[in-house]
């Protein structure tokens, strides 16, 4: 990919046009005005409108929203906010705003921008090369925002539910009613497949802001962990591990240093310093530092159990002189340049050794010696002893507690795990978590906009 091209593409977007915040799915423009008018005569052309695809990732509802508001609803995260109260307390109405107008939208807007410059790109009378790769990238990203919709509002956890999600695989389609999961996870891996194929290859030493053959690899082992193909899981995910990415030799240099060049991160927000205009914010570095976005005391007094309590840190409304009491996630408390922007980390290679570990635990036949091998090799690779396990129980809840030290408060995957957990049968809900004693609130409701607007064609979750 021409990276200064797209680079010069997202600095254009962010400091000329403004986005938009839209809640009817079946209606979306794609930001920042590169939409179905957009002229795409050649693959420079394609390349600009794939730089608005990549914008969302650095935008409001994907780095900010799609993150916190799972870290709220599981253990890691609480606010000082009254506008997050309902989803720390697992009580979220269909007809909260910022379900509809960021965590719901934020995705399907994603999709529909992905889904011009696939459309666009196909369009093309080139022969270049580069015409694949630009349509495998628009591919990914649209498995991606299907994927955020389908584990936060689908039943992602049962292949042979109804309750998929509404399917986007063109642009300016009609509102149709929501797949079943099946389905949906057929349009993801089918995506996700293109982009193996056609991405290009992951480079160290550069900015992690495109999707490559190897971030592709990494979601999909995702995606697999979800949908219960533990063995076809466990075996990309030992790929992944197999490099070139590799795991960063110093936790918190790795979040207030390195960020997005980090060779452990596989994908990113690129985002950059804007000389701290409030307007041209791109990132969450500023909400968190600013918005109330706190480490629970639960969250703490499990670090502090850990040599990754280093990124416990001093928040404005924390007392200097007492560290006891800080509540900053360390994370993202120190932007990009100096400034108030930062990253969101979409997915670090430390992921796919605890996906592996948790897959090669579950598949029919894991070794489960191998799959706490992967687990302490992190922990070695952090500076933290190893650990033991007798059976696969241990085994799992030890799985468990790791992706939260290693990935918790950073982009809600310790809520996914809870509900992954609680539908394998290995924890009750409330045992956990006060508040979860309604099976169907461990996914979100459908906006009610969203339903009204289709007649009913959208069908609501079950329970709301």
């Amino acid at each position: 990919m021409n990276k200064i091209l797209i680079y010069t593409a997202y600095c254009f977007i962010a400091l000329f046009v403004q986005a938009c915040k839209l809640t009817d799915v079946t209606d979306l423009k794609p930001d920042h005005k590169l939409d179905e008018n957009t002229v795409v005569v050649d693959i420079p052309s394609a390349e600009k409108l794939l730089a608005g695809a990549y914008y969302s990732l650095r935008d409001e509802p994907l780095a900010l929203y799609c993150a916190a508001i799972p870290g709220y609803m599981g253990l890691n995260l609480t606010s000082t906010s009254a506008t997050y109260t309902s989803f720390i307390n697992n009580d979220v109405q269909p007809s909260n705003g910022t379900l509809n107008n960021y965590v719901y939208a934020g995705p399907y807007q994603l999709i529909q921008t992905a889904n011009f410059v696939i459309e666009k790109t196909q369009a093309l009378q080139v022969t270049n090369p580069r015409k694949a790769s630009v349509i495998a990238e628009a591919k990914f990203l649209r498995a991606l925002g299907h994927f955020y919709i389908l584990r936060l509002f689908g039943q992602f956890w049962d292949i042979n539910s109804k309750y998929g999600i509404e399917l986007k695989d063109k642009s300016n389609l009609p509102v149709t009613a929501r797949a079943n999961v099946k389905v949906s996870y057929e349009l993801i891996l089918s995506d996700l497949d293109e982009a193996i194929k056609n991405c290009s290859d992951y480079e160290t030493g550069v900015a992690k802001g495109y999707a490559t053959k190897l971030a592709a690899k990494a979601f999909k082992s995702r995606v697999l962990l979800y949908k219960k193909d533990y063995g076809a899981a466990a075996s990309l995910a030992k790929e992944v591990m197999g490099g070139p990415a590799e795991l960063s030799s110093n936790f918190l240099n790795m979040f207030q240093v390195e960020k997005y060049n980090s060779d452990e991160v596989i994908l990113a927000a690129i985002t950059f310093a804007n000389n701290n205009n409030i307007y041209y914010e791109n990132g969450k570095s500023y909400y968190y530092v600013s918005g109330g976005f706190n480490l629970s005391d639960r969250y703490i007094t499990l670090l502090r159990t850990d040599v990754r309590k280093t990124i416990i840190g001093k928040t404005s409304r924390d007392p200097v002189g007492d560290p006891t009491k800080w509540h900053g996630d360390g994370k993202f408390l120190k932007g990009v340049d100096g400034s108030r922007n930062d990253t969101e980390y979409y997915f670090r290679l430390a992921e796919a050794y605890l996906i592996y570990a948790e897959a090669e635990a579950r598949r029919e036949g894991g070794n489960l010696s191998d799959a706490l091998d992967a687990v302490n090799s992190l922990r070695l690779k952090r500076g933290a002893g190893i650990v033991s396990s007798t059976n696969k129980a241990q085994l799992l809840s030890l799985i468990r507690t790791e992706k939260e030290l290693e990935l918790g408060a950073e982009s809600g995957e310790d809520w996914f795990d809870i509900v992954r957990y609680i539908k394998n049968g290995d924890v009750e809900g409330a045992t956990i978590k006060a508040t979860l004693t309604d099976v169907n609130k461990l996914i979100l409701p459908i906006p009610q906009v969203t339903v009204d607007a289709s007649n009913k064609v959208v069908e609501q979750n079950p329970g709301y």
